[in-house]
């Protein structure tokens, strides 16, 4: 036993996998373990109007970070990736500028459309809501910039510890406004956003230091490269979140903000089970990248089979618990009068058994180059989704959105394997021999350490 912990932290630090897949993985835990409480607290604290405001606002938010990180993430990977050690400070001071550009669009966007959001989908708390956070919006610029550039150089501790102290900032508000008895407002919600962020700003900036390289000249033929790039990836992240919140926002628009408020936890649950593909998707499109670079398209095709495998092995005894205990897990998450989520809830964790295919597609097409179908793709994705929604929600009501999202992810998930099987060559039988494979290591390496312990 003794030898045992030594050897297996031996073994994470000499592997990039386990290296950038423990802090990787740790982040996606406790970013969304904090979101959990926040929400098991502020589902029974709020109104169901209140509650419905703050997952839509919170959902705004969010694609205004994707749209950001559309810009900035996978163009500065990829050509840092791949273009001479020279060239990396022109880069990156290309990088920022665009990335500060888009950050004045989204504070002019959040501005302008703050009211009109607020009124189609009659919920006037989001308008302060959105005033708020564009003082946030601001301060993430150089945020963004300071993590990708780890991501970058393959280092992830530092975007562990930003994401910790940004997250565990509103945790800390939330739990103890509630237990101190105060009443939750959601201005001061925004605000708690707000501070924690700039305080996560100070950790990520200590951690970049090493790697930040800019140039005195902007280069335009960077920014152009750059934004020619990031213009299809940052399609690609707005029409990926917008499909991923159309049941949301239709809810919210075709019945009411409470009903957002009957759905989310079956979303908030959803989430938990995507952890392991957040995880491997974001310390796959580096090395993947770094990869074609050296050995050439082809090696895209083993990378997405195996990761798939891999993933979906792990998540088909997960979503398998939560659809047989859904009636009791919902009851411990969001208590009574959430009886109309547990078949929602039932519906939504199929998808957690096609997201792996789908979001690994994504960063497949991104890393070989070919960012404006993966683009062309998502959008596809979203009209099928709105579409499907629309017809579902009238139909049948609230659930009609758990099945119009359903029925999406099995068109979608039908088309894009045939389109990979003739470009890349993928072949699901060989995602379903990785499966396999990752049981059989999983028992292997069990039994393994039993022996060495006992």
């Amino acid at each position: 036993m003794q030898k045992l912990i030594p050897g297996i932290l031996r073994k994470i630090n000499e592997s990039y996998w386990l290296r950038s897949g423990s802090y990787t993985f740790l982040n996606r835990i406790f970013v969304t373990l904090f979101a959990f409480v926040n929400f098991y607290i502020l589902i029974r604290v709020l109104s169901k109007s209140d509650f419905g405001a703050w997952v839509l606002f919170l959902s705004i938010a969010s694609l205004m970070e994707l749209i950001k990180h559309g810009f900035v993430r996978s163009p500065l990977i990829r050509f840092l990736a791949i273009s001479p050690p020279g060239e990396e400070g022109r880069i990156q001071t290309a990088s920022m500028v665009l990335n500060a550009i888009v950050g004045v669009l989204e504070v002019l966007t959040l501005f302008a459309c703050s009211r009109i959001l607020s009124v189609f989908w009659d919920a006037p708390q989001l308008q302060s809501l959105f005033l708020i956070y564009m003082v946030s919006t601001a301060i993430l610029v150089p945020i963004n910039h300071f993590e990708v550039v780890q991501q970058a150089r393959l280092q992830f501790k530092g975007t562990f510890a930003s994401n910790f102290v940004r997250h565990f900032g509103l945790f800390i508000f939330v739990v103890v406004s509630a237990m101190a008895g105060r009443p939750i407002v959601l201005d001061h919600l925004a605000y708690a956003q707000m501070v924690a962020i700039l305080v996560s700003g100070l950790v990520a900036y200590s951690y970049a230091r090493p790697y930040l390289n800019f140039s005195r000249d902007l280069s335009w033929k960077w920014v152009s490269e750059l934004r020619s790039y990031g213009f299809f990836t940052f399609g690609t992240n707005v029409s990926s979140m917008i499909n991923k919140s159309v049941d949301s926002w239709m809810l919210g628009k075709l019945i009411s903000p409470a009903a957002v408020t009957i759905f989310n936890p079956a979303l908030r649950i959803a989430n938990l089970v995507e952890v392991p593909t957040e995880t491997l998707t974001a310390i796959t499109f580096p090395k993947l990248a770094e990869r074609i670079a050296s050995q050439g398209p082809d090696s895209a095709r083993y990378l997405y089979e195996k990761a798939v495998g891999t993933i979906t092995a792990f998540m088909i005894p997960i979503v398998v618990f939560f659809i047989v205990f859904a009636s009791p897990v919902i009851r411990f998450v969001a208590g009574p009068g959430f009886e109309q989520t547990v078949p929602i809830l039932q519906i939504t964790m199929l998808y957690g058994l096609m997201i792996p295919l789908n979001r690994f597609m994504g960063i497949a097409l991104d890393a070989i180059g070919k960012a404006k179908t993966n683009f062309l793709f998502v959008v596809r994705n979203t009209f099928i989704n709105v579409i499907s929604n629309y017809f579902f929600i009238t139909e049948f009501g609230l659930i009609g959105a758990a099945y119009g999202t359903l029925s999406t992810y099995v068109i979608v998930t039908i088309i894009n394997q045939v389109y990979l099987h003739y470009t890349l060559g993928v072949r699901v039988v060989n995602i379903a021999r990785h499966l396999f494979e990752s049981y059989q290591k999983v028992f292997s390496t069990g039994v393994k350490i039993f022996r060495e312990a006992f």
